[in-house]
């Protein structure tokens, strides 16, 4: 790595009396190639023994987050030893392992060749065997196998989301490859984990095009779209302010049942409440804002409709603050508060 990391220091100094292969892999060795600096670390321990493996982990005081795979959490490092998986029943986590020493056959059951690169932590040497800096210099997102790759069905969702993610496109045979894998083995929290990567990206209009392209708009929500519809909203995700703003616009946009949307995509609560926030209308005035604000502070409804009416709900200090009427009559609470908002003169803010 290029830049100085005080805990890869010491795990280097940690793993050197036992072995001289250890290799960053997977996205941190990707992310540095594209001048991104990683928040996680994933490193492969080569020629050492599980039983001895296990009693390094302890010594560490690592955590085992993934004891069948060997695969233990230490700070912000995952720390592995390098193996083989071989698919024996549904589901993301349906395989067999097996501890391999050989580089090549161990980065064989990676997803993409991207994420397939490996960096000696000693000597800083690449090892690159499926052409994965050349595919990240074109910006291009290919798989590795074609038998295994099919395997896994996680796989579609994070396509998608490293599309959203990089700005990179899918070559043809992943999508090909993409479009024949079934979704239904997958959890709920699988699927949640990797949309929202897609929902937190720069590229927005590109994870919505890999959306439909890898047929998973179908799959998930049995979703179809014409050129039209597209087209709008990909013009529309061009923008992406706010987690919620993707299905929050895809939801009003296409008249779909909110319950539906958060059961597919096992939406947390924040999201919940997000996407059900009232769109904003072509005509705005101000007595509709005040009716909206004794629900929720207008700041989020402001973000999600691209800043809509920002200034006058500054004004009325309606931002993060609900609208607290000024007389409630306790005998009829409700009348008196529709008519106290309508004894403001009606103004229009917003006309589209």
């Amino acid at each position: 790595m290029k830049n100085s990391n005080p805990d890869l220091e010491f795990l280097k100094n940690f793993f050197a009396p036992f072995t001289k292969r250890v290799y960053l892999v997977g996205g941190c060795v990707r992310d540095e190639f594209l001048g991104i600096t990683p928040n996680e670390f994933d490193l492969e321990v080569y020629d050492i023994s599980p039983q001895k493996f296990d009693k390094l982990m302890k010594k560490l005081g690592a955590k085992g987050v993934g004891k069948s795979f060997f695969v233990y959490k230490w700070k912000n490092f995952d720390i592995a030893l390098p193996r083989k998986e071989t698919k024996i029943a549904k589901g993301h986590r349906g395989f067999e392992v097996e501890i391999i020493q050989d580089e090549k056959l161990a980065s064989k059951r990676r997803d993409f060749t991207m994420n397939a690169l490996m960096e000696n932590i000693y000597t800083n040497e690449i090892l690159d065997f499926w052409g994965g800096m050349k595919d990240i210099k074109n910006k291009i997102i290919r798989h590795i196998d074609d038998k295994t790759f099919i395997e896994d069905s996680l796989r579609v969702l994070r396509a998608m989301q490293f599309a959203s993610r990089l700005h990179f496109k899918i070559h043809k045979k992943t999508i090909e490859h993409c479009k024949k894998i079934d979704l239904n083995d997958l959890s709920k929290d699988r699927i949640y984990m990797e949309f929202e990567k897609m929902f937190k990206s720069k590229f927005l209009y590109y994870g919505f095009y890999y959306f439909i392209v890898l047929d998973i708009a179908k799959k998930l929500l049995n979703l179809e779209f014409n050129k039209k519809e597209f087209f709008h909203l990909a013009k529309l995700y061009k923008n992406n302010p706010i987690e919620s703003f993707f299905l929050y616009h895809l939801i009003y946009y296409k008249n779909l049942n909110h319950e539906k949307v958060i059961k597919a995509l096992n939406l947390p609560n924040r999201l919940k409440k997000e996407i059900k926030i009232k769109k904003c209308p072509k005509l705005v005035t101000n007595r509709f804002l005040f009716g909206l604000a004794l629900k929720y502070p207008l700041k989020t409804f402001s973000i999600l409709n691209l800043n809509c009416c920002r200034e006058w709900i500054i004004k009325n200090n309606l931002w993060d603050k609900k609208y607290k009427p000024k007389h409630i009559d306790p005998k009829n609470p409700r009348k008196s508060i529709i008519k106290e908002i309508r004894s403001y003169d009606k103004i229009l803010i917003k006309k589209a």
